[in-house]
């Protein structure tokens, strides 16, 4: 991504994935269109942080044995090593942004679970190491069609004292659950905003056991 010619090689590649879409030519170009002008402002993005960035790390697996016999298993976009000896951890969204008041009250575990298993070790190849910061990447359209945004955390958390925390959460939902024989329902706390439905949806009488009044409004 440091070469001179890094957005032609990006642009190729573009040009490649969409080489199925002659039928539909004139849409096919106008998303090449959009591709490049996510892809200039990911280099931006990289190039400003390359002197910070000691090593990227791009899919990596993540395998988490716990003592109880439950191994936790998941995938990171990107884990960065930082020339500080940190690490930062990035995931990139294509779908609507996490609100921060969901990220402050747990309900978005992911990048925080990602930065307890890095801390344990087991993300592949990586060193364990404390995290330093979670960056959400939401690529969209228009002239902001790359735009990085930093974890909320809950006041008096830092990212590692939070990532502790719901990897405790995590465990006594598991020992609950699994180890009480209690029933998987397909939501928690199912969500009335949510635009697609989820994959168990249809199993379930939401309506009946739903925590969420109609005239309840986010308040973030």
């Amino acid at each position: 991504m440091m070469a001179a010619n890094a957005a032609e090689l990006l642009r190729q590649f573009a040009v490649e994935a969409f080489s199925g879409l002659e039928g539909i030519a004139e849409r096919r170009d106008i998303w090449i269109r959009r591709f490049e002008t996510a892809a200039r402002q990911f280099l931006d993005f990289e190039r400003t942080r390359n002197a910070d960035v000691l090593r990227r790390h791009a899919e990596i697996e993540g395998l988490w044995p716990l003592p109880t016999g439950f191994t936790l298993k998941g995938r990171a976009d990107r884990v960065d090593e930082m020339v500080d000896g940190s690490l930062q951890i990035l995931d990139f969204k294509t779908g609507l942004a996490l609100a921060p008041g969901a990220m402050k009250a747990f309900e978005a575990p992911q990048m925080l679970l990602e930065a307890q298993m890095a801390r344990q070790g087991a993300m592949v190849g990586v060193p364990p190491a404390d995290t330093s910061r979670l960056t959400y990447i939401k690529i969209g359209l228009g002239p902001e069609a790359f735009s990085p945004k930093d974890f909320s955390l809950g006041e008096g958390h830092t990212i590692m004292s939070a990532a502790r925390d719901i990897a405790e959460r995590m465990q006594r939902h598991v020992d609950f659950f699994l180890f009480n024989q209690m029933p998987m329902p397909a939501r928690i706390l199912p969500l009335k905003t949510q635009r697609f439905a989820g994959a168990y949806d249809h199993l379930a009488r939401v309506d009946e056991w739903t925590s969420v009044d109609e005239d309840e409004e986010d308040g973030f």
